[in-house]
């Protein structure tokens, strides 16, 4: 049958990723396991990476937006992104919806709030490893995760680990008439120096062809397991870190429907 064919071949292609991690984190390396792939192919949209508005329209100053996270949450148990007004950074793990603000509180998110840009899915790990290396940066990882999946294809990761330093950041409300989000986060963002702290950084892995509707190459959130800080990770350096990828197998996205959207130039 076609679909065992195409199940078995993709079951294939993650063990020889995985095996190439294997030899990519040799130093470190704790093990790598997959996933088994159910014989019939999944036609459901729960495995592809829905977002709502695109980043070039934030870029330009797009900050408001119309979907409640209410909404989101039909679409996927992890991901990222921000809120209207761009108050603050969104974490979403295991179902769970986080803000992280400029004063460095972290809050759950309320259904009724909405959203100016977000990127979700519903999470499962085709492969995992684990690495213990004192003095792991994010460069690093990011570089041999890089090498050894697909450049054309888009991956959800999650690092779960624990970082004797994290450097994130998250940016305070904008008022209006916005600016682009480059003038406002050079005035208003916050940046976090976090030492010693343990948590989850979730995020993506996205092809260069995309840069004009995602953001191109690697971007996480992070969240300390306390719910006392996190922020857009900038810079990490991991003791312990265990990997989870998720091979998506394409996106689809929402426009945003406020009128900022249909008057901005992209």
């Amino acid at each position: 049958m076609p679909a065992l064919k195409t199940a078995r071949r993709f079951i294939r292609r993650v063990k020889r990723v995985c095996w190439s991690l294997s030899i990519f984190f040799s130093f470190g390396y704790q093990g790598c396991t997959t996933k088994e792939t159910p014989q019939s192919a999944d036609t459901s949209s729960s495995d592809f990476l829905y977002q709502y508005s695109i980043i070039s329209a934030l870029q330009a100053g797009v900050f408001d937006g119309n979907l409640t996270f209410g909404e989101v949450k039909k679409h996927g148990d992890f991901g990222v992104g921000t809120f209207n007004r761009v108050d603050g950074e969104l974490v979403i793990n295991l179902g769970k919806l986080y803000r992280i603000r400029s004063n460095g509180t972290v809050s759950e998110v309320a259904d009724r709030d909405s959203t100016s840009l977000a990127f979700v899915k519903f999470f499962k790990a085709d492969s995992s490893f684990t690495i213990q290396t004192a003095g792991l940066t994010l460069d690093q990882i990011q570089k041999k995760i890089a090498a050894a999946l697909p450049a054309n294809e888009i991956h959800a990761i999650r690092l779960k680990g624990t970082f004797a330093k994290m450097t994130t950041r998250a940016p305070a409300p904008a008022q209006k008439p916005y600016p682009t989000l480059n003038d406002h986060l050079a005035r208003s963002q916050v940046i976090f120096n976090l030492t010693n702290t343990t948590g989850v950084a979730v995020g993506f892995l996205i092809p260069a062809y995309m840069e004009k509707v995602n953001v191109p190459g690697f971007h996480f959130h992070y969240l300390s397991d306390d719910l006392k800080s996190g922020g857009h990770v900038y810079d990490f350096t991991a003791t312990q870190i265990t990997v989870d990828i998720d091979r998506t197998k394409g996106y689809y996205v929402e426009l945003n429907t406020n009128t900022d959207f249909g008057k901005v130039t992209l």
